[in-house]
């Protein structure tokens, strides 16, 4: 990415004669039982960052709440909202045999810091500033703590758009920073850049079939609802989605909801009435687009060369 958030990070190390190897410090974050990891309010997933030496786009994990709660404090000295958020090692009950699910259970222990990591390639982070109890943080490259090929294997499907998540992540921390603090050069760089992905995308749609025809494999969409979301002071949002992870997150508990992928040029013929604007993952950054932005985009950024 050219445009980027370039905060220090205060506590990083990449001294040669540093004491921690990398080698050491990667079979620690494989092995961690817990661990806390800076979140942002501001998009509701984690808070990402430029690394300013090879420009990866990272991630902070730290092995104590402690130092993860003195990082948030200096963050929000720069005007950066975030908060720590625990992953540890969790006992769970499932059904001994998959085809009886109301049979004998057993315990599984599930270790939500290695299920964290493999979250990251979906939303395009390629690195971890890890800080290890009491010593200096360093940043790892993700290929090296994942299982060799994941990140290949997670984009595989086709149904995750990692540049076009992380594009929008970047620009919702900085249009949300406190007015204060927000460099308009950088926020317009920013969104030109989510922008220039926004018009090469597949966006997921949320479609209530009609009733009977929730699981046909071919539905008509004519015949079909769009659900909607309702601000608070009653504001209507179309929502749509980069991807089926943050399709998922929505439809949780809702039932008979189907994805259907659309081009972002054809966006416009999808409409939910009295809507103020669609809103892209709504359940995470929360982006705000009005219909009538949408041939603005297209024409500006359509067919530009990356």
């Amino acid at each position: 990415m050219e445009a980027k958030i370039a905060n220090a990070y205060p506590g990083s190390s990449r001294d040669e004669g540093d004491e921690l190897s990398k080698e050491p410090l990667l079979a620690e974050v494989r092995n961690l039982k817990e661990a806390w990891a800076l979140y942002s309010p501001l998009t509701n997933m984690s808070y990402v960052e430029c690394e300013q030496e090879n420009y990866n786009d990272q991630v902070r994990l730290y092995a104590k709440k402690e130092e993860a709660e003195e990082a948030a404090d200096e963050l929000e000295e720069q005007g950066i909202r975030v908060q720590p958020r625990e992953f540890r090692t969790v006992e769970v009950t499932v059904p001994a045999q998959a085809d009886r699910p109301d049979g004998e259970k057993k315990k599984l222990y599930l270790n939500q810091v290695r299920q964290y990591l493999g979250t990251l390639p979906f939303i395009g982070v390629n690195a971890v500033l890890y800080q290890p109890a009491g010593k200096k943080a360093k940043s790892l490259e993700l290929s090296a703590l994942l299982p060799e090929e994941f990140e290949k294997k997670a984009m595989g499907s086709g149904m995750y758009q990692p540049t076009l998540q992380l594009t929008g992540l970047y620009l919702m921390q900085e249009a949300r920073r406190k007015k204060e603090y927000v460099d308009m050069k950088q926020l317009q760089a920013l969104d030109e850049e989510f922008s220039s992905n926004l018009v090469k995308a597949k966006l997921l749609l949320a479609v209530l079939p009609p009733e009977g025809q929730e699981k046909e494999q071919k539905i008509n969409l004519k015949e079909c609802r769009l659900p909607y979301l309702k601000h608070q002071n009653g504001d209507r949002f179309f929502p749509v989605f980069t991807d089926i992870w943050e399709f998922q997150k929505y439809v949780q508990g809702k039932k008979g909801l189907r994805p259907i992928q659309v081009p972002f040029q054809e966006l416009e013929k999808f409409w939910v009435k009295d809507a103020k604007a669609y809103m892209v993952n709504p359940m995470g950054s929360s982006i705000p687009i009005t219909r009538e932005m949408l041939p603005r985009i297209r024409e500006r950024f359509a067919g530009k060369e990356e």
